[in-house]
């Protein structure tokens, strides 16, 4: 992967890192239009995939809320330890971890065949330390309908809790055959047709194509320069085993490929 995708993903996950605070009614209006929405992005992603002639492999749905600065570890432990606790992660397996510049409470757990992995971390400064929580749930084909129950069970607690967590969505599928990059992006450019997207940037070597962009399919999106509009990313590249991977993203993709 490039050093400008590395810098896209970086960008998406500073973005995907806030959560607001509302008022009850707007707050409520806003929860019903987002779950509406990622319910249709997940689906669709999945659809295009397939559609594209690519078989589905695996699916990451993962957000990152700040929980606000804190005094200390213990402090830190305890909110991590309540929060495991809500959302049902075995506490017996949870883990903490600690540097010079990271704190980290870390929960892993396997449902139905779906892997999760709850973290809680804390980053030191001067006047306490800058805590968030990150949930990652990750499945396959067939876990999918498990990662979407689990994902809106986590929604709903966070919810419950005055947060509005915004989830990112990343889809992988195999293409039995190695394309070429002509073919890989050809791939890429019918999967934005059926999306109807138009592409904002593009990145491509030998092996490697990926393209971003914005749908009006789904509202949510990240500001690129403080302008464009983007909440699509697709990518390819050819396995010199397996045939040729790609992976799809909103509202960027968030994983390596």
């Amino acid at each position: 992967m490039g050093k400008r995708n590395v810098w896209f993903v970086l960008i998406g996950l500073a973005a995907l890192g806030t959560a607001w605070w509302m008022p009850a009614e707007a707050q409520n209006e806003r929860q019903l239009h987002q779950e509406q929405q990622e319910t249709r992005a997940v689906a669709r992603l999945f659809d295009v995939l397939e559609g594209s002639g690519a078989r589905v492999a695996s699916v990451e749905v993962r957000t990152r809320i700040s929980l606000g600065k804190l005094s200390g570890t213990e402090e830190m432990k305890d909110l991590a330890a309540k929060w495991a606790d809500r959302l049902d992660m075995p506490l017996s397996e949870a883990k903490w971890t600690q540097s010079s510049h990271l704190f980290t409470y870390q929960v892993p757990a396997n449902l139905y065949g779906v892997q999760l992995d709850y973290q809680v971390t804390g980053v030191p400064r001067k006047d306490g330390i800058d805590t968030y929580l990150v949930l990652s749930i990750k499945g396959n084909r067939d876990s999918l309908p498990y990662v979407d129950l689990i994902q809106n069970k986590h929604e709903q607690a966070l919810k419950q809790a005055g947060f509005i967590p915004q989830f990112s969505t990343c889809i992988r599928g195999l293409y039995n055959v190695k394309l070429s990059v002509d073919q890989q992006e050809g791939k890429i450019l019918s999967i934005f047709d059926a999306l109807h997207a138009k592409e904002l940037e593009r990145l491509q070597d030998e092996t490697v194509v990926s393209i971003s962009g914005y749908t009006s399919e789904w509202n949510s999106f990240l500001s690129l320069n403080g302008q464009a509009r983007m909440n699509l990313q697709v990518a390819t590249h050819r396995d010199s085993l397996n045939g040729t991977w790609i992976t799809a993203g909103t509202p960027i993709i968030t994983a390596e490929y």
